[in-house]
């Protein structure tokens, strides 16, 4: 197993641990300024289905990798979903969150050694290492739970 791989099932795995602690009560506690604790796991799940899609994308288009990102785009993506984040049902941000991290990690973990190789080259490490977007909002829910 790749090591990006293996940190991608590991952050899995720590949403899932996550998940069994927290009630409805806990999903619905604030989470930093704008967000509750469903909002982001939700936020994790659409990044990783972001992730998911584009590398869906390539494929069908031919692409040994996804089409670039513009600079500063993830701050309007992320102020363009947050409304729709904080509708999602608490409990449904769960199932989404985790759901979603298996697909991209089984997709991530089907990718060829070049189509790898060339993420890393690029500097693209979050097309293939979810688990680096995963941390820095699990970190931030941790906090929030305890």
């Amino acid at each position: 197993m790749r090591d990006h791989d293996e940190r991608n099932r590991l952050s899995g795995e720590r949403i899932a641990a996550l998940a069994a602690r927290m009630d409805a009560d806990d999903l619905r506690r604030p989470l930093g300024e704008h967000w509750t604790i469903a909002a982001g796991l939700a936020h994790i799940a659409s990044w990783d289905r972001f992730v998911f899609e584009r590398w869906t994308h390539a494929d069908a288009n031919g692409l040994a990798m996804p089409v670039p990102f513009a600079p500063g785009a993830e701050d309007v993506v992320n102020g363009t979903l947050t409304p729709l984040l904080l509708r999602v049902p608490a409990e449904g941000a769960i199932e989404l969150a985790l759901e979603t991290a298996l697909a991209v990690e089984q997709l991530i973990a089907g990718l060829s050694t070049e189509r790898v190789e060339a993420a890393e080259r690029e500097g693209r490490l979050r097309m293939i290492d979810r688990s680096i977007h995963r941390t820095e909002h699990l970190d931030e829910i941790e906090a929030a739970l305890d």
